[in-house]
């Protein structure tokens, strides 16, 4: 049975959460309902840009710090690939950590992952099947794109330029 917890309490949580992950980040945000400020909160979502390990001459590889986390200090991993990891927190509640890695945007993750899923559909989908993306537009692996050029989406607001709609704050999305 799903664990739902209170706003404040799922909060708290992820706030723990956030402390104990960052020293591993480059950046690390709470996305999901909780981010969207919901009265009642069924699983906490994170999106995180880990740090990467660099190879033998210095380049960035695909391995990166998250990969190496000892998630038994937090709960039980339930899924554990290298851009999603699902883990049963101790609390009971369940952690969903979206790991943003290239070709990826963090502005493009953070918007799909913060949800609600019907809203974050339209970002991905074309204006021909009820979405919101010009035929020229379009989103493969977590970044936007324009014809053959990715688009750079460091914030969620470079994707809603990208669309040219203006920023709708999390809690106004629906």
């Amino acid at each position: 049975m799903k664990t739902v917890k209170t706003w404040k309490q799922a909060w708290i949580i992820a706030q723990q959460i956030l402390i104990e992950l960052a020293p591993l980040c480059q950046k690390i945000q709470i996305a999901g309902s909780l981010r969207r400020m919901k009265p009642e909160v069924g699983d906490i979502e994170i999106v995180a840009l880990p740090y990467f390990k660099p190879d033998l001459f210095g380049q960035q590889t695909s391995e990166h710090a998250l990969n190496d986390y000892d998630y038994s200090k937090i709960g039980t991993l339930v899924k554990n690939g290298s851009k999603f990891k699902q883990v049963i927190l101790n609390e009971g509640i369940t952690l969903d950590l979206f790991i943003v890695t290239p070709p990826a945007q963090w502005g493009a993750q953070l918007l799909i992952r913060t949800g609600p899923a019907d809203y974050s559909h339209k970002f991905v989908m074309p204006k021909t099947q009820g979405g919101m993306l010009h035929s020229w537009q379009k989103v493969r692996d977590g970044a936007m794109w324009h014809g053959d050029h990715k688009l750079l989406t460091p914030e969620e607001e470079d994707v809603f330029n990208f669309i040219d709609m203006p920023y709708l704050q999390p809690q106004e999305r629906k």
